[in-house]
């Protein structure tokens, strides 16, 4: 089964952790006096979040965050784990498992790591809120109090922009976690998991267009072999689909997009489109299937495999030469499609022409029409 990928999801996760201090508990203390002599009263709280509780242990860590060898990083990984269970850091770890794990190409190993790294996570933003919980039950003297005998004592309050900011941190991880379990569930052909995790990330978080584009072309492109479940799986991923496109526009001009390129926000517009198409093409709304096709073409003009499916949807309509032109377009941009496109294409030609003679020089012929 071909399908259309979109960036390992992995580099997100990365990008999530790596700017992550480690501070030990005594470096921890220093950070928080300096920002304390800083702080004005009334304004915010200390800084806050995982905290290592002694040197080795930020040390290890460390030396985990800096290794580069994805099969080292996953033996450091597994070792601290193991010797720090009830690390702050044990989520981040894990963390860096699933994507050591994806980069090795072992994919279930990297999904059970995204499992493990998923439940560190929101134990630890359990554990913040339960402290936070307890920390506005205390009088203005227990604070005092508690103050006597740490006077780097910190106070956790949930409507602060800190304890905010870093449980909307905690949130995007875990969302991310589960894109990465979809794709490896994806790599591994298993649709049971793969759904199974979709509808655990969609729950978090149902107006993501970037899991929700990635959701409904698992699903067109996997369709089940049962006729009443295909039918019950693309009207699920149609409404997936119309959902991101509706959102798209917000979506493309967002702040946390803004440093986009164009190639990059006509990529997303495609995929959409594309899947659009695919979901029509198995529902045999063929007008409508080529329709979006073309339009995910006019965003991305140099993609493949949306002219092999535009070449199927002609051919169940009949239209071979529209078919051929598009079939011809695919072999000459090559990739996963081209051997499915040139065999179609050929049996097309001959059809045609009573022999494959001249096929290669119109393939360079459709090929020379493909807007640059």
């Amino acid at each position: 089964m071909m399908a259309k990928k979109g960036p390992a999801i992995w580099v997100i996760l990365i990008a999530l952790i790596l700017s992550l201090p480690v501070w030990s508990a005594g470096q921890r203390r220093n950070q928080q006096k300096e920002q304390q002599q800083q702080q004005q009263p009334g304004q915010g709280q200390p800084g806050f979040g995982p905290q290592a509780k002694s040197k080795d242990e930020a040390d290890a860590f460390n030396a985990l965050q800096k290794e580069q060898n994805p099969a080292k990083k996953v033996e450091l990984a597994e070792a601290f784990v193991s010797k720090y269970p009830d690390s702050d850091f044990v989520a981040y770890a894990q963390t860096f498992r699933v994507t050591s794990y994806s980069q090795l190409g072992k994919h279930k190993e990297s999904a059970a790591a995204a499992e493990q790294a998923v439940d560190a996570t929101v134990k630890f933003g359990e554990k913040l809120a339960a402290k936070a919980d307890a920390d506005a039950k205390l009088s203005d003297k227990d604070r005092e109090n508690v103050r006597k005998k740490d006077k780097n004592a910190v106070f956790l309050d949930k409507n602060s922009p800190q304890f905010e900011e870093f449980m909307n941190q905690s949130e995007q991880r875990i969302v991310a976690l589960y894109k990465s379990i979809i794709q490896s569930y994806q790599m591994l052909n298993d649709a049971p998991h793969m759904m199974e995790a979709s509808k655990k990330a969609l729950g978090l978080k149902p107006d993501d267009v970037d899991l929700l584009a990635t959701i409904s072309n698992v699903m067109a492109e996997r369709p089940p072999t049962n006729d009443q479940q295909m039918t019950e799986q693309m009207k699920q991923a149609e409404e997936y689909v119309n959902q991101a496109l509706t959102l798209l526009p917000a979506y493309l001009s967002s702040p946390e997009n803004a440093s986009w390129t164009p190639a990059q926000k006509a990529d997303v517009t495609s995929q959409l489109h594309y899947t659009l198409g695919l979901i029509y093409l198995r529902q045999k709304r063929l007008g409508s299937s080529q329709a979006e096709f073309m339009t995910a073409l006019k965003s991305k003009p140099n993609d493949p495999i949306t002219y092999y499916r535009l070449g199927i949807a002609y051919v169940q309509e009949m239209k071979n030469d529209q078919a051929m032109d598009a079939l011809g377009k695919s072999v000459f941009l090559k990739g996963i499609s081209e051997a499915n496109a040139r065999d179609l294409l050929k049996q097309l030609y001959v059809q045609k022409n009573k022999s494959d003679q001249g096929l290669e020089d119109y393939v360079k012929s459709a090929g020379s029409k493909i807007s640059q």
